[in-house]
């Protein structure tokens, strides 16, 4: 292989201008590090550990001084006997990522950090204990509410230049636009996972993302560079340009300007621009040598990987350009605005229309921009998965899919049905455009099996026939069976003996109201055979009141106690204990009105709980159990509204219905929901300094009538999404 291919990828990460992330890992033949006895590691500890700490932490964390309830001087080095294992992982994890010591403090030397590492591994190894710990997460509703909307107090807009990845949506669209269906492209990022929404990654990308990033790329550019050779004539096999077959005929060199139009086309292609000068010379001047080293085929298909290995290609820029104005602000580039708008509500790069409007100075002004977000949303045509995408993320619904459930308490329970129900509930929903949250929180209407019910029926009306057929023929085998209920564990979700004739149905008013009663949801907020209060509680106090729950402490066993002869919300009792109290009151009161659903989302009264006494005596006559005896408990729906800061939000409520009434008429809840629609469609957290577009926002959505379209727009126009302050530095 010719020397210039064995730099290719060293080249491409150097084009990519991105560096992996700094890691205090073990290295070399310590790495492997072994405790046999408890005597092996507490030397270990002494020797390399110890010091470190003694060094660097144990004068904020010890016993007269212990910063963050941490006593390091105290922390029992041998895991297998204590509870310790859990507080090592938490040392482990701040020290490696650079948030221990300090700002401000020496940090220990990358060897010292590495043993600390070592020595933590192989202790939690020989221990068996668990060494993992949550991340924490990144939530928005730490600003207080009142500091962002507030009229009477409006903060100077601080938002800063950001760069961050193309979503996992957009690159696969992308991607899949260029290489035609060739296979060999894979997706190289993932969510972050510490932030409310899954598109708010930040600019980070490692070597094992980078190594996918250059295979795509260079698959890609097979791809277009596909050809034949006959009688002397090169010709295109599939979509490959006429620009780049003018450099794939070995028998004729390519001149500059067929070169120049190759780079050019490709800049093109994959930037939606024309290359710069000195883009054009450069990458000229490459091509070039890359024929000449490699050939026409090989050198024209990496010369071609380097400009999909542009920062452009897999970053989305939102920097700004210009001189600031006279409040510090610099106006985002039309072209930045362009694909902002666009990756804004599609997976797509910006269309025709978006880049006319850059090109014409119609994005120079927020009206201008307004009108083309308006277009985009009005345009039928146009497919905008990102608005379901922002519901799904926001309710949760969706992880119903992935709770496992028994198959012998509910046979036919299917999520993935139930999620589509949802999905295309709030797709009704946003079709009408009015009160969009009121509806989704209040609506009765439901869709129920739309997609299958039909199928459904089908099979339910073959298997009747079938099974009356067997019984004519054997009515004493078939005396004690029921007729078949296909698809019954569906309907029944819903609280209705039957699939509807009309969708969406109209559900018992009583018993539903909106998406939070919907069986996905309810599902998605359960464990596999029981209702997962702690869950719910959470959702509804961030998602709707704005509030912050903290992470469970490391030092804490979230566990239930194992009593099957009580109800859910009697064996929460532990969490009223003063150390969990102060946490779990965010959550426990405003989870108890859901108490009224089962762990399938089907309404009930009573919650079925073992009976001690009756299961006892459940024995047959020769003494041998006959297995547990359950029994009904009539279901306590009774909540609160609480530690909110709104006295018009706050007191008791009973049942899920009129708590979720309650929380729609809430101008709060209004606010909240403005929030998490801003972090969705700027992809960070808010600050003080976005009051002004978050007040603006949802003003908007008041005067149109609740409109979702009326909210995005107004979002996407606002100095948030329009401005940054470059002296405001690193993204939030």
């Amino acid at each position: 292989m010719p020397r210039l291919l064995l730099l290719v990828p060293a080249l491409l990460a150097g084009l990519l201008g991105v560096r992996a992330a700094d890691r205090a890992a073990p290295s070399g033949p310590a790495a492997d590090l072994k405790f046999a006895t408890p005597a092996e590691s507490k030397a270990e500890f002494d020797r390399a550990v110890a010091p470190v700490l003694a060094k660097h932490c144990n004068a904020c964390h010890n016993g007269k001084k212990d910063e963050g309830d941490l006593d390091l001087t105290a922390l029992d080095p041998d895991m297998k006997a204590t509870t310790s294992g859990a507080r090592w992982a938490m040392v482990v994890e701040k020290v490696v990522a650079g948030e221990m010591p300090p700002k401000g403090k020496p940090r220990p030397p990358a060897e010292e950090l590495a043993a600390v590492v070592r020595w933590a591994r192989a202790e939690a190894k020989r221990s068996n204990r668990p060494f993992t710990r949550r991340a924490a997460y990144a939530n928005g509703n730490s600003v207080p509410h009142a500091a962002l909307f507030d009229p009477k107090n409006v903060p100077a807009f601080d938002g800063g230049p950001r760069v961050r990845r193309l979503s996992p949506e957009i690159y696969a669209a992308f991607t899949g636009e260029l290489a035609k269906g060739k296979p060999g492209i894979a997706q190289p990022f993932s969510p972050e996972g510490k932030t409310t929404f899954k598109d708010m990654g930040g600019p980070k990308i490692d070597e094992p993302v980078t190594a996918q990033l250059i295979q795509n790329a260079l698959a890609i550019a097979e791809a277009q560079t596909n050809h034949k050779v006959e009688n002397g004539e090169v010709k295109a096999v599939g979509y490959t340009a006429k620009e780049f077959l003018a450099l794939l005929d070995p028998a004729r060199p390519p001149t500059d300007a067929q070169v120049e139009a190759a780079v050019a086309h490709q800049f093109n292609l994959i930037l939606r621009r024309p290359p710069t000068d000195d883009e054009r010379k450069r990458f000229a001047a490459f091509t070039r040598k890359n024929l000449g080293d490699a050939g026409p085929a090989v050198g024209l298909r990496y010369s071609l990987a380097a400009v999909l290995m542009l920062p452009e290609a897999v970053f989305r820029m939102e920097v700004g350009s210009g001189k600031p104005d006279a409040k510090g602000r610099v106006r985002l580039s039309p072209r930045e605005i362009a694909f902002a708008l666009s990756y804004g509500l599609t997976d797509r790069r910006p269309d025709v229309e978006l880049l006319k409007a850059a090109a014409t100075g119609e994005l120079d002004t927020d009206a201008g921009v307004a009108k083309q977000a308006r277009r985009l949303l009005d345009d039928s045509k146009t497919e905008k998965p990102r608005i379901l995408r922002f519901f799904r993320e926001y309710f949760g619904y969706a992880a119903a899919t992935e709770v496992f459930k028994n198959d012998k308490d509910n046979p036919e329970h299917d999520a993935r049905t139930l999620v589509e129900d949802t999905d295309r509930l709030i797709l009704y929903v946003l079709e009408q455009d009015k009160d969009v949250l009121r509806e989704l929180l209040t609506t009765n209407k439901s869709f129920v099996a739309y997609k299958t019910g039909a199928t459904l029926k089908k099979q339910r009306a073959e298997a009747l026939a079938k099974f009356e057929k067997e019984k004519a023929a054997n009515p004493e085998k078939f005396k004690t069976k029921q007729p078949p209920k296909v698809g019954r564990s569906v309907y029944e979700a819903y609280g209705l003996k039957d699939f509807p004739d009309q969708q969406p149905a109209d559900l018992p008013a009583d018993q539903r109201a909106g998406i939070l009663t919907q069986p996905s949801w309810l599902v998605a907020n359960s464990t596999s055979d029981d209702n997962h209060a702690i869950h719910r509680g959470k959702w509804v106090r961030e998602r709707l009141l704005g509030g912050v729950v903290p992470d469970v402490p490391i030092t804490v066993d979230a566990q239930l106690p194992i009593a099957p002869e009580k109800t859910l919300r009697e064996r929460m009792a532990v969490t009223e204990q003063e150390y969990c109290w102060k946490c779990h009151r965010l959550m426990n009161d405003v989870a108890y009105p859901f108490e009224q659903f089962d762990h399938f989302g089907r309404f009930r009264t009573a919650e079925a709980v073992l009976d001690p006494e009756a299961t006892a005596k459940n024995k047959d006559a020769k003494g041998k159990p006959l297995g547990p005896v359950m029994k009904g408990v009539p279901v306590n729906a009774a909540g609160l509204v609480a530690h909110v800061g709104d006295p018009a939000l706050e007191g008791p409520v009973t049942g899920a219905v009129p708590f979720l009434k309650k929380l729609a008429a809430s101008e709060r809840v209004e606010q909240v929901f403005v929030r998490h629609a801003f972090r969705y469609w700027t992809g960070r957290n808010e600050s003080p300094g976005d009051a002004a577009s978050l007040q603006a926002a949802q003003k908007a959505y008041r005067a149109s009538g609740g409109s979702m379209k009326a909210l995005v727009a107004a979002l996407m126009s606002s100095e948030s999404f329009l401005y940054r302050v470059p002296e405001a530095g690193a993204e939030k």
